[in-house]
């Protein structure tokens, strides 16, 4: 029994030590109830109640990052959002697991920056007990206390071919990026769920009404997620693009940043890439339409 005890009280020094040596690499924040006002738009977008968040000190003047409870329906979550020069970049709704040794509620998260090709990414520790969020920035597998930007290495890019995309029509036909080639490509890769693919759509409708006329022009939607949501969506919502729906092979190719708009030329290689959506999206890819086929 002695020999029991020892053991005991060993693993228990382990722990203790293992974990304050772990806190000691984190910083901490707390919680303010609230949301900056940037958040407004997405907040009444997606019904989100009981916001709060902590600031987040990165290290560097001109990138700001903020983390956030919300409340969605009967589901309590979290949110997160990075800003470039006092301009909000980024909005994500993130998850955190119970850890295996302690109560706390923990992930590490990426924020996508620069249309993706660049990243931050941090380790995140939540006390419900404390409501005490504490936070270390990761630069490859190291902690930091200073946040690192990190470049990504894009499957699509300008300059790049599209890869082939296997897509299901909403009327259940097989459908391949490949079947468009000769004719000007543009992408849009959305989700019904993603408040700035439903802010960017009256936009792109004006885009498809513009070149209506130019059968060059394909305009194609590739949704990720079930045919019974995008019905349900486009029965109340219109939507002109093409309608097609996206498998994991798609989300592989885009990734899981939503919206995403791409222009592809005849020979297949993407000469325009976009990520985030907003009223004016649609602005953009207007200007660089007419600067290929003029």
């Amino acid at each position: 029994m002695k020999r029991d005890l020892l053991l005991l009280i060993f693993g228990i020094i382990v722990s203790t030590s293992i974990y304050a040596q772990t806190s000691s690499e984190y910083k901490s924040s707390q919680f303010i109830s609230g949301y900056p006002k940037e958040i407004e738009p997405i907040k009444d977008q997606l019904g989100l109640k009981n916001l709060s968040f902590a600031n987040f000190e990165t290290g560097i003047d001109s990138i700001k990052v903020v983390f956030g409870k919300l409340t969605q329906g009967n589901t309590n979550g979290y949110w997160i959002a990075s800003y470039f020069n006092n301009n909000m970049s980024s909005f994500s709704t993130v998850s955190l697991e119970k850890d295996k040794i302690s109560d706390f509620l923990t992930n590490d998260i990426d924020i996508k920056l620069d249309n993706s090709s660049k990243k931050i990414s941090l380790s995140v520790k939540y006390n419900p007990t404390t409501n005490e969020i504490s936070y270390s920035w990761l630069n490859g597998d190291e902690k930091s206390d200073k946040l690192a930007v990190q470049k990504i290495e894009r499957l699509l890019a300008e300059n790049k071919l599209l890869p082939e995309l296997s897509l299901k029509t909403l009327a259940n036909k097989n459908l391949s990026s490949t079947d468009f080639k000769g004719k000007y490509q543009v992408i849009n890769w959305w989700t019904p769920t993603c408040a700035p693919c439903r802010q960017e759509i009256p936009g792109l409708n004006k885009l498809v009404d513009k070149f209506r006329s130019n059968t060059n022009i394909v305009f194609l939607a590739i949704a990720f997620d079930n045919k019974e949501n995008v019905d349900n969506y486009l029965k109340v919502n219109e939507f002109k693009y093409y309608q097609t729906l996206g498998d994991k092979n798609a989300l592989k190719i885009f990734g899981g940043t939503f919206p995403i708009n791409i222009i592809v030329n005849p020979d297949g290689k993407i000469t325009f890439y976009s990520e985030g959506g907003n009223e004016q999206t649609y602005i953009k890819i207007d200007e660089e339409l007419l600067k290929l086929i003029n």
